[in-house]
């Protein structure tokens, strides 16, 4: 990475652009660097935890209908009423049903090359990258 401290020599409207285009790809390519390492590190978690949940014998779904009791005063089953609800196979908690895109999904689409405003692209994202909730 370039050296971006400032001089005391005076630099051109040019000079400062670039340099600003440069910062601004190096956040881009770090915060790239950062979502990539957060998923990393939820997936080995998650998989630990499936590891522990079959290794005490307990079922999945039962552990994650116990742990959504109590949230926001309702279930999770039947919370769409009637719409499709849809579910990250990444991450079980993160559900999507209708009305306004959840950000967790907005990022993924467009990480995938999708426009989130467009949609077929939508729909197509949906039946190619979520489940159905059961």
């Amino acid at each position: 990475m370039p050296n971006n401290k400032p001089t005391s020599e005076p630099q051109s409207v040019e000079e400062i652009q670039a340099q600003l285009a440069q910062l601004e790809a190096d956040e881009a390519a770090l915060r790239q660097a950062l979502r990539e390492q957060h998923a990393a590190e939820f997936a080995a978690f998650i998989g630990e935890l499936r590891e522990q949940i079959d290794a005490r014998g307990y079922s999945l779904d039962d552990v994650v209908a116990s742990l959504g009791k109590g949230r926001r005063g309702r279930s999770t089953k039947g919370a769409s009423d009637g719409y499709p609800r849809y579910v990250d196979p990444e991450n079980p908690a993160q559900t999507y049903s209708r009305g306004p895109l959840p950000a967790w999904l907005r990022e993924k689409m467009e990480s995938a090359g999708y426009d989130p405003a467009d949609r077929s692209q939508r729909d197509e994202f949906k039946a190619n990258y979520l489940r159905l909730a059961a």
